[in-house]
């Protein structure tokens, strides 16, 4: 039997992997926003159902760390989610702007890409009442990727963000079956946005502009699990939200600086803040085989009203307002809701299913070409395979169904850009977990 030592090292193996992949790897929202959800194989199974209350593997407790002290066993958990979404315009209709030539009608490829998404997991049993644990995620993250040719190009054509979030969590089990938690948020941020620049003087012409920063931000998280009967368990949990100032670039390809009026690269600053939330959820077995779940999770995306750089000086010495570059964003709150079944079939398989509907923060005024949101509906199948006594593996399979999500720009200068986006995500999570 693999020795206590040995699974230490395993998961630290697999959760330093994690970091370095995580740091590495685009994220690609999924979820409303630009929220990633992909932090277990097990909870995507069944939709994210049970991500309040469930502790059948390390990889359950992102969501609440509240639950870090239901468990019993020392546990560990690293997996990974394939993502793969598609994002297509259609019905487009782009007129030129004054400074601009883009018009064009018709249909575009996919913007959106495929992503990577490691996670890594772990609780230490310190004593009875006692515990502690960690969680290594990618909560934020988004990819959307368009051609030099695309027609809303000067609205946006790469957009990139990726973080890699560490979770500890201190929790404490009462004897009633009460088990609270609370800990820091520590969360790592790069963004890069891209998008074409017209020439402000002379001739229609235009060029290409990349904004990239970074930065380290702080946060808290709290939660309680309350296994209320030996049947039915409570759930509710707080993330906080994180602030961020970006120090990074801005950059100007050649075309840019030859432009009749040229742009001049600058260092930049912005501030972000990734939003709160508020999870909560219950669990309830009807038998030793049967857990029906059901969760809710409100995330306050207003943090997300707009978003301005700042420039050590002018990017174009044509423009004396071009000190600073300002997108409005105007971000509302928005509901995730899921309800899932677990089925434990035998002392070794379990499987589970879920369905869930996943809010838009975004309206339709004020929507764009760098994420064309809409409202999302899930549909989720699981299975989880005892490997040996301390050892298990969970897959799940989600699709994702998204409504028509239409964009309307209309500027005098840059032109008008209007599109319909269709778009669906399917995602594969493996999960190995290790106990003792």
């Amino acid at each position: 039997m693999t020795s206590k030592f040995k699974k230490g090292c395993l998961w630290g193996a697999a959760s330093g992997t994690a970091l370095i992949c995580a740091l590495a790897a685009s994220g690609s929202a999924h979820a409303s926003g630009f929220q990633v959800r992909e932090t277990s194989g097990t909870l995507q199974g069944s939709s994210f159902a049970g991500m309040s209350t469930l502790t059948t593997d390390a990889s359950t407790m992102f969501y609440n760390p509240g639950s870090v002290g239901q468990y019993d066993e020392t546990s560990y958990s690293a997996g990974a989610s394939l993502i793969v979404p598609v994002a297509k315009a259609k019905n487009i209709n782009a007129t030129n702007g004054s400074r601009t030539s883009i018009a064009a009608t018709g249909n575009y490829k996919d913007m959106a890409q495929d992503a990577l998404v490691p996670n890594a997991h772990a609780v230490w049993k310190l004593n009875e009442q006692l515990n502690l644990g960690v969680s290594i995620a990618s909560p934020w993250g988004l990819v959307t990727d368009n051609d030099a040719d695309f027609a809303g190009r000067f609205y946006g054509t790469t957009s990139k963000i990726k973080t890699i979030n560490i979770k500890p969590a201190l929790a404490y089990r009462f004897d009633n079956g009460l088990s609270i938690g609370a800990g820091p948020q520590i969360q790592q941020i790069d963004a890069a946005l891209s998008k074409a620049v017209p020439s402000l003087g002379g001739p229609v012409a235009e060029g290409n502009a990349k904004i990239s920063g970074d930065d380290v931000g702080y946060g808290w998280t709290a939660g309680l699990n309350w296994q209320m009967t030996d049947d039915t368990r409570l759930g509710i949990s707080y993330n906080s939200e994180v602030k961020h100032e970006l120090e990074g670039k801005i950059k100007f390809d050649s075309a840019a600086k030859a432009l009749a009026t040229p742009y001049i690269d600058r260092n930049t600053t912005a501030k972000v803040t990734t939003p709160e939330s508020i999870a909560f959820g219950m669990s309830h077995d009807l038998s030793d085989q049967w857990t029906v779940m059901a969760d809710a999770q409100w995330t306050n995306w207003n943090s997300i009203s707009s978003l301005v750089f700042q420039f050590d000086g002018l990017t174009n010495n044509s423009n004396p307002n071009s000190s600073s570059s300002t997108d409005q964003y105007n971000w509302g709150s928005s509901w995730f809701t899921a309800v899932g079944a677990r089925y434990q079939y035998d002392p070794n398989w379990s499987f589970s299913g879920g369905v869930a509907y996943d809010e838009t923060p975004i309206k339709t005024r004020n929507r764009n070409v760098r994420l064309p949101d809409s409202d999302r509906y899930w549909a989720s199948l699981g299975a989880s395979y005892k490997v040996a006594d301390w050892a298990d593996v969970s897959l799940g399979y989600t699709h994702i169904f998204a409504d028509t999500a239409h964009v309307d720009h209309s500027n005098s200068v840059l032109g008008n850009y209007v599109a319909d986006y269709e778009a669906s995500v399917d995602i594969i999570a493996l999960q190995a977990n290790f106990k003792f």
